[in-house]
């Protein structure tokens, strides 16, 4: 999942994540790097910069549904 995101540092990605409380989610991100066991984003929802885990995140396409490689 990782090599997989950091194709994308610098663009926007969806993510399926189950977050804190064990929901899942999705999310539009702008991938800003990796860093240790984390995807560092800005998230366009909560308007600020995330850390997303990386064994939480589901998947990963490109806006408008696209898969990613």
């Amino acid at each position: 999942m990782a090599a997989r995101l950091e194709r994308h540092v610098g663009r926007h990605v969806e993510i399926v994540y189950i977050d804190r409380r064990d929901r899942i989610t999705q999310r539009t991100v702008v991938v800003l790097g990796i860093r240790g066991d984390a995807v560092r984003a800005y998230c366009t929802r909560k308007r600020e910069h995330r850390l997303f885990r990386l064994d939480r995140i589901l998947a990963v396409s490109l806006p408008g549904g696209r898969r990613t490689g």
